[in-house]
């Protein structure tokens, strides 16, 4: 009987040609796939046929298997799988890689028109955005490297890092106040209110700090998101609460209008939190930077609008 193969005499690059043509069906594009000649392929694969005494493939075409390449196959495949995920389980994420969640309204109307100023200064980063409203508790930190929401200043446990205004407007398309002007907090009833599932209670705060009897909720118009709030109000469908920071440049186009300059309520900031594994990281500390330096400039421009 002979001996088994040891693994220090295990033709791994022979062994790699074979798995590649098997799955391709064809030496071309195995040797386009590895970076090689055709003809060094075709090497690679008689000297694994020379060595095992085993034809592997009938040269047809299409390339075929034989039947004791076939089972060779269905050994080696599988190995390169586990092997290349092993591999990858191991390595560390990118130094080029920033993993950020953040919640779907902020990152369409104020993340995004600002993230290319980012990519200048730093072309060679990849920032991979997901959106997400969930509490900040419920998330699996350790699948990002950032996360920004609105949090109040009692979340300090958090160790998060406030950047943005989360100050609350009363807004609508110009046309409305047009037909019907709201000149104290009662003519406010008079329109439609638009509010997001999510953030029911601010209206209620609203009317509360205003010393105003909330209307009805018939008298409300609602979103499961806050995006589908400010773009209702963009089409005058009525008089959104939202938070100013989102709506700024809408306001500065005239695209908006504040239609009565009420109470503050829930003025929750935007913060961001960095997530354990991600603490150190020099493009990740660049990025929190660049968020501070943002919010800043924007919230002094939000300023100018109202």
């Amino acid at each position: 009987m002979e001996r088994p193969m040891n693994r220090r005499s295990l033709p791994l690059n022979a062994l790699r040609a074979f798995e590649s043509v098997g799955r391709h069906r064809s030496f071309s594009l195995a040797a386009d796939e590895l970076g090689v000649t055709h003809g060094a392929v075709s090497r690679q694969i008689g000297m694994l046929e020379s060595l095992l005494g085993l034809r592997l493939f009938r040269r047809s075409q299409p390339i075929e298997l034989t039947n004791e390449g076939q089972a060779l196959f269905s050994g080696v495949g599988p190995a390169f799988d586990r092997l290349s995920a092993t591999v990858d389980s191991l390595m560390s994420p990118s130094d080029h890689t920033l993993l950020v969640n953040a919640p779907p309204t902020f990152t369409m109307k104020w993340l995004i028109p600002r993230l290319s100023v980012f990519q200048r200064r730093h072309s060679k980063a990849e920032i991979r955005l997901t959106t997400s409203t969930v509490g900040i508790r419920s998330l699996k930190l350790s699948d990002f490297d950032v996360v920004i929401r609105r949090l109040p200043k009692a979340a300090s446990e958090l160790s998060a890092h406030a950047f943005l205004s989360g100050k609350l407007v009363a807004v609508c398309a110009p046309e409305r106040l047009e037909t019907c002007p709201v000149l104290c907090a009662e003519d406010i009833k008079k329109h439609r209110l638009i509010e997001a599932k999510s953030n029911e209670s601010v209206w209620t705060q609203w009317f509360e700090q205003a010393g105003c009897v909330k209307p009805p909720s018939a008298d409300f118009l609602k979103f499961d998101e806050m995006f589908y709030v400010v773009q209702a109000a963009l089409e005058g469908l009525g008089v959104a609460l939202v938070p100013l920071s989102l709506v700024a440049d809408d306001l500065a186009a005239e695209n908006l209008v504040l239609a009565f300059d009420g109470p503050d309520v829930n003025a929750v900031d935007y913060a961001y939190i960095v997530t354990p594994g991600g603490h150190g990281r020099p493009l990740l500390n660049a990025f929190c930077s660049w968020l501070s330096e943002e919010g800043a400039a924007s919230n002094q421009f939000s300023r100018t609008v109202i």
